[in-house]
């Protein structure tokens, strides 16, 4: 029964069901969270296996990064009688953010406040109840799964005082930090003592990064002949400046193209072709869809797919 995944101890009906197909299909195409925070989990547990088509445009949002990380040196306690962690300093900042976060965002607006730890919850939910259980929801991941909020706050708990094996512990539970960061349709603010996690590494980690990391990666596209190429065609054309790096929407485009009498710039998305094997109906319905995404509405800002076979085609530069 263990050979065949079926003991029951270790093994659901959905293991049953996925060895009776002959195995599982990914769903690959996203849709909920804004691209800086679906990139974090598709590198970290979908090995780049994700496309997110994420229309960012219209959603309730704030001015400030998707991913953004409050930093509180706090400290962790626990009951004298047993149980779970808990941390008072946390709580105070979750308070004060979704205090702060009801008088930014629109009435239909939606907000989270998840935690790993089920007293921590528990103290989450009675400091939170003035506000409403509609507009804020608050409980463990188990709580959200399946869910989603256009803000999702993410108290982390670990701090001095906590003993290095519950910190493990919540560090291992990487579906416990997908599920909790995936839940973020717009925003992803993580409360917790950032150079603890630091030191721990992992998730945590990756998250930190994220929040800290702006601006442009040129440096990533040095290497890319076919990106070069497309620069210089966009970059000569008389009247506007290109720019690699850029994002539009949330979404990287491969060159942001700009010209003087241009209320908004364009976006232009480089077409490789499909992988060797691929089907080509998809990846052109894909690539039309990403256009579509990073669009800015206006004649002069229409995003452009462009071939990557006219960057050899000397006729029709």
């Amino acid at each position: 029964m263990e050979k065949h995944r079926l003991a029951h101890r270790r093994h659901s009906a959905f293991h049953a069901a996925e060895r009776s197909a002959g195995g599982t299909l990914l769903l690959d195409e996203h849709f909920r969270c804004h691209p800086d925070i679906a990139a974090v989990s598709n590198e970290l547990f979908y090995d780049q296996g994700l496309t997110v088509l994420t229309d960012t445009r219209g959603r309730p949002s704030l001015p400030r990064q998707p991913i953004f990380w409050s930093h509180v040196p706090g400290r962790a306690t626990r009951p004298p009688y047993g149980g779970s962690w808990v941390n008072h300093d946390e709580i105070r900042q979750v308070d004060s953010f979704v205090r702060a976060l009801l008088e930014e965002l629109s009435d239909e607006a939606t907000i989270g406040v998840v935690t790993p730890f089920t007293p921590q919850a528990d103290e989450l939910r009675a400091q939170l109840r003035q506000y409403g259980r509609q507009r804020v929801r608050v409980g463990t991941v188990h709580t959200f799964q399946g869910g989603e909020r256009d803000v999702m706050v993410f108290s982390l708990v670990a701090g001095e005082g906590m003993h290095d094996s519950a910190i493990g512990w919540v560090h291992r539970q990487l579906n416990l930090w997908n599920v909790a960061i995936t839940r973020a349709r717009s925003h992803l603010i993580v409360v917790g003592d950032m150079n603890l996690w630091r030191r721990w590494g992992g998730v945590a980690s990756e998250l930190l990064n994220a929040a800290t990391t702006t601006g442009p990666r040129i440096e990533d596209h040095a290497g890319d002949d076919l990106l070069q190429r497309l620069y210089q065609v966009m970059s000569t054309q008389p009247g506007t400046t290109a720019a690699l790096g850029e994002s539009v929407h949330g979404h990287p485009v491969d060159v942001l193209v700009r010209t003087q009498d241009a209320a908004r710039p364009q976006a232009v998305l480089l077409d490789r072709g499909p992988d060797e094997g691929a089907d080509e109906a998809r990846h052109l319905r894909l690539m039309l869809q990403r256009r579509r995404l990073v669009d800015n509405g206006e004649k002069s800002g229409h995003a452009l797919r462009y071939p990557a076979w006219r960057l050899y085609d000397t006729n029709s530069r």
